[in-house]
């Protein structure tokens, strides 16, 4: 009688509930990072492609914002200045963007008083004499104005106001991504032109603080007022510029992160209200630790030389300003979040909003290691909790290329979680964590305070790996969907039979899954075996050499892979089918030793001409080692070789070939 095991791997752990602005936070039912800046759908670009390219004629050094702002609206006053160098043959116009709700006062170039014009979001000023390549320009514009809150030219609104609903504050706060800086302040939106540094002065009263990027390098009391400046020297994207203004209080520690000089400062500014911080303390205190934990899996910090810290701000989930993360609450896997931005969308900024992934899902991803390292037991409930939100739907790529769509850009399911799980399985598809963690800091290094793109990172992947990901970039970030995998098994007189078929989700997109899977055989005793075959066809067969009597069998039990379970199932009529395949035969002509092995392989032919060649291989297909074998024997080192799944082959001489898993444990 056959016994039939179902699974259907919905893996649903825990309800999935609505996020609650204090102490939880819901896992999935839409990710908090993502949930503020799809809750305004943009449909069109904030200019023309024509004054995007005119913009391109002069790249930005340094941006100094000095304005007055309070807590209680979005009344902006100011100047900015840019300092820029030309990089056309010539420049005669100087190009940016602005909201047509502010007016616009004056404009001065290199201290000349200047004509402009405007035309919707863009701002032309005319230069006096034209500019050459290779020249300085200090641009400095005046304006005031209240910041638009029509919520139409970008995610919600630039620059909002609002008052927080469980603590009472009222806040302004900036959050330009991706298109919305314009909604405050005169600026270029280029992702691959960041500034080489940047000042950001607020003049506000004096029973308020304000926050924003880099170090607070002086406070002044100007009357009823205070004089906040801040200044960064590390290259910034314009996205990432804040600012926020409220009641606060400040609660500031230090971190001690492996490869920073010295410790590096944590300053959170926390709402004025005597419950906001005991509340929240344990929470941020963890920032500490998850720094010196990314530290030694990314790198160091990269903004050592000034900060880390938080501003509050009424919303529901974060954003990843530049040393200076604006959050709405505080709990691990948003804090985690975060931080892991720092190196992963501000250290190196996504080249285009297509390549949002290199952000979002490192991010993402970022969660479920500062789990692995500081709550291990929360970190498979939080990846199955991932693929559940993945899979609630059957289709659905990382990649896009309408980047009008801000809702397609922070897609909670595909940007952050599937981006998340894609990492994921580069990391199983490695099955080496040192080579994972080195290509992580190889990419942080390679791209240092510059842009990159989700080819740039599969070409360092492929690189530092020396593997090829061709078909997995194709299948699971290019591609759609995901496999069920079912199970027929049986085991018999010491070896184990699998008969493995999937089914995708979408198939007319990504017919096939090509990836390695794990298999838990359950044996009697305690001796559970973790078996790693190389899944390459929609039903595949293996056999190999099992002790022990196998009572059950899982699919992927360790969760590496996006999948769904289907049935598995106890079946002798497979060894029928077994009976056909090659790897029995195989038997009849080579015996190719003790599977697993560890540092040696041993070959004999047992029929035949005995003379001939054998070969290893992964299970891509790279040749790794190959000896010619005389006289029907071979004893193949390989304790050069990493813990996996290999194919080894011998052809005789006159082209017969036969081949067989195997795999390599530890001694």
């Amino acid at each position: 009688m056959n016994t039939i095991y179902r699974f259907m791997h919905l893996k649903v752990i825990f309800l999935i509930g609505t996020i609650i602005l204090g102490n939880s936070l819901s896992l999935f039912a839409q990710h908090p990072c993502s949930d503020y800046r799809v809750k305004v759908k943009r449909t069109q670009p904030v200019v023309s492609a024509k004054v995007s390219a005119a913009m391109m004629d002069y790249d930005v050094s340094f941006y100094k914002l000095d304005l007055s702002m309070e807590r209680t609206n979005t009344d902006v006053a100011g100047s900015a200045t840019h300092k820029s160098r030309v990089t056309a043959t010539s420049l005669s116009s100087y190009i940016f963007e602005l909201h047509p709700n502010f007016t616009i006062d004056s404009i001065q170039i290199n201290q000349a008083i200047v004509a402009f014009s405007r035309n919707g979001n863009s701002v032309s000023a005319q230069l006096n004499n034209t500019a050459n390549q290779g020249d300085w320009l200090e641009v400095q514009i005046w304006y005031n104005g209240t910041a638009p809150n029509s919520g139409q030219a970008a995610i919600g609104n630039g620059l909002s106001n609002g008052t927080s609903q469980s603590w009472g504050n009222r806040v302004t706060w900036s959050l330009s991504q991706p298109y919305a800086a314009y909604e405050w302040w005169p600026c270029k939106q280029n992702l691959t032109d960041k500034a080489d540094s940047c000042m950001v002065i607020i003049t506000t009263d004096s029973t308020n603080k304000a926050g924003s990027n880099g170090l607070l390098i002086q406070t002044q009391t100007i009357g009823s007022k205070k004089r906040y400046t801040w200044k960064s020297n590390y290259p910034i994207d314009y996205y990432l510029l804040s600012v926020s203004i409220a009641k606060y209080i400040e609660y500031s520690f230090y971190a001690n992160p492996v490869g920073s000089a010295n410790p590096v400062l944590i300053q959170n500014y926390i709402y004025d209200n005597p419950q906001t911080l005991p509340n929240f303390q344990a929470d941020i205190d963890e920032t500490k630790d998850m720094m010196e934990l990314f530290a030694t899996l990314f790198g160091p910090y990269p903004f050592d030389a000034e900060k880390y810290g938080h501003c509050m701000a009424p919303f529901s989930g974060g954003m990843e300003h530049q040393t200076m993360t604006t959050q709405g609450f505080f709990n691990f896997e948003l804090t985690a979040h975060e931080l892991g931005h720092q190196w992963f969308g501000d250290h190196v900024t996504c080249a285009t909003w297509s390549d949002i992934w290199v952000n979002e899902g490192f991010a993402s991803y970022s969660e479920y290691l500062g789990l692995q390292g500081l709550h291990p037991t929360d970190a498979a409930p939080h990846m199955l909790a991932v693929h559940n939100n993945v899979m609630s739907q059957p289709d659905g790529s990382v990649w896009f290329t309408d980047t009008s769509q801000v809702n397609r850009i922070f897609s909670s399911r595909l940007t952050y979680n599937k981006g998340s799980a894609v990492l994921h399985m580069i990391r199983f598809e490695l099955n080496d964590d040192s080579v994972f963690f080195r290509v992580l800091k190889k990419y942080q290094q390679q791209f240092a305070n510059g842009n990159a793109t989700a080819i740039d990172f599969k070409q360092l992947l492929e690189t530092e790996s020396g593997k090829n990901f061709t078909t997995f970039f194709n299948q699971w970030f290019y591609g759609e969907g995901y496999p069920t995998f079912s199970a027929k098994w049986f085991h018999k007189n010491g070896v184990f039979y699998l008969q493995s078929t999937q089914s995708p989700s979408a198939p007319s997109v990504t017919p096939l899954f090509d990836t390695p899977l794990e298999y838990k055989l359950t044996r009697g005793g305690g001796q559970d075996t973790i078996i790693r075959l190389s899944l390459a066809q929609a039903s595949d067969f293996f056999s190999l050499p099992v002790g022990g009597t196998v009572s059950f069998v899982s699919i992927d039990p360790n969760n590496w892979v996006l999948n769904q379970v289907g049935t598995v199932t106890k079946d002798s009529s497979i060894l029928q089918f077994a009976s056909n395949e090659s790897t029995l035969k195989n038997e009849d002509w080579v015996d190719f030793g003790v599977n697993p092995f560890q540092d040696f392989i041993s070959i004999k032919v047992l029929a035949g001409e005995g003379e001939g060649r054998v070969s290893l291989m992964d299970t891509q297909g790279k040749l790794l080692l190959q000896a010619p074998l005389n006289q029907g024997n071979l004893k193949l080192n390989t304790s050069s070789l990493s813990v996996g799944n290999y194919i080894v082959e011998y052809q005789s001489i006159n082209g017969q070939k036969f081949s067989k898993h195997l795999i390599k444990v530890n001694p």
